[in-house]
Order: structure tokens, then sequence, then C-alpha cells
């Protein structure tokens, strides 16, 4: 649960604030929906880009409960985007399942950036930093996540259709394969089971790296489970001295 109080310090932080206006709803998988919503002028305010993501405010008891979610398929000329939902337990996906065109939620952008991006003093000093999806890269691309993340995941691969890009997807269920992903002619997609809540993809991603080191000149995005993403993380940077800011880790979940 998250209180009150921390959405407004989210305001104070300069966040920008918006209703969403859920439009229209679409079930992608058993587990999975999207809805389309009216974005109240934020797309106005603030350009999209892959992976741009919002938190997004429910009640829960009288509680204040918040969740972020990946900006999907934006279109500032509607003022229009879409928004996946894995449907497991919890309240963001209870409102999902249960909300209708027409019904309204709360939302704030703060935090978000695109993938890669450089601070402005690695800029000045000449980094070598992937200095993010739209710059000129020539190593590989490497995305690890999962049904939380594919959102995310496909922004990345519809951006680089023509950058070689290995992806490694975690499932835990035959229909999570299912689900589509935006792979092209130059993306190679692998998919990892997962057995149970602390047995996952950092194990079999680890045990792979032993045989197939990764390189210091490719780049990384991981989003997964708090404890596998911390894993695959330190694994990359302290093992095999990929450079941080070739490493976009964020823990998109916490097992119980």
């Amino acid at each position: 649960m998250v209180p009150e109080w921390e959405r407004l310090a989210v305001r104070a932080l300069g966040s920008k604030e918006t209703h969403l206006t859920v439009r229209a709803r679409h079930r992608v998988g058993p587990n999975y929906l999207r809805l389309q919503v009216d974005d109240g002028g934020l797309l106005a305010r603030s350009a999209p880009y892959p992976t741009m993501w919002l938190r997004l405010w429910f009640d829960d008891a009288g509680q204040t409960h918040q969740r972020a979610f990946t900006v999907v398929e934006p279109d500032p000329s509607s003022g229009t985007f879409s928004l996946e939902f894995a449907l497991h337990d919890g309240a963001a996906a209870d409102w999902a399942r249960q909300c209708q065109p027409g019904e309204r939620i709360r939302a704030s952008l703060l935090g978000s950036k695109p993938p890669w991006e450089q601070k402005k003093s690695r800029r000045r000093s000449g980094s070598t930093s992937p200095a993010g999806l739209d710059a000129d890269f020539t190593g590989r691309t490497v995305l690890i996540g999962d049904p939380a993340a594919l959102p995310a995941v496909n922004a990345i691969l519809e951006a680089v259709p023509q950058t070689p890009v290995e992806v490694w997807l975690e499932h835990r269920t035959p229909e999570d394969r299912e689900l589509p992903v935006s792979a092209g002619e130059f993306h190679t997609v692998h998919w990892v089971h997962r057995s149970g809540e602390h047995d996952g993809i950092a194990a079999q991603l680890l045990d792979h790296w032993e045989q197939n080191p990764p390189g210091t000149g490719d780049r990384y995005w991981i989003a997964v489970e708090a404890a596998d993403t911390r894993q695959l993380n330190t694994a990359l940077h302290t093992r095999y001295s990929v450079p941080r800011d070739h490493i976009c880790a964020t823990a998109y979940w916490r097992a119980a």
C-alpha cells in the first residue's frame, strides 16, 4: 500500500499530472488485457518515446496504491495510447478487470527516461555509452524481460527494426508464450520457463553466460523480478566488466 502523502510527494517533485479516460478494452490473452485511453492532454505536454512509463494511482480499500505502466502505441495527434495489464492478483489487475469505457484514473509522469540516455556530464566527457535508441550503435542489444515488461520490450524492438537484438523472455504458462512479440528479421527471441517464485530467469542466463560471455561493447536492458534483476545487473558489471552506462536495469516486481 502507498499512503496518500506519497502521491502528494510525487506532485511536489514536479510530476506531470493527468486523468486518463478508458476508451476501449481488448483481451490480448487469457491473463493479459489492453486498455486504450484518452491521455487528458499529457502527450501534448510530453513527447513520447519507447519505454515511456506512467504511475497509475489505484484505490484499494481506502488506501492509495501505485503501479507503473508503459505507454503503448502513443498517438499525440489523437491524444490516445494504450496500457497493458498482466492479470494477476492486486489492485491494478482488479481495476483493469472491472473498468469500463468512460472510467477515469489519475496518472503521474515522473522518473521516466529513454533507455541508455546519457547524463549531460557523460556527453561532455566523450563517453562511449550507447546514447539512447536513436544513437548509431554498432554493438548488440540484449533485452531481458517477462510478460509484465513485454510492452516496453516491444517498444524497443519496434524502434530498432534493423538492429541485432537478442531477447530473453520469462514465462510461467504456455499462454504467456502466445503473447505478441514485435520481433523482426534482426531479432532473436528466447523463452525461459519460470517454475516457481524463486526459480527465475537469472539462474538460466548466468549459466548461458558462462559458455557465451557477454560483450563489453553490447548494451543490456533488464526488467524482471527484483532479485533476478539485481543478480544479472551485478554479474554484468562485476564479472563481465560491462560498463554501468551500458546497462538499464529496473525491478518490475518482487517475489513473495
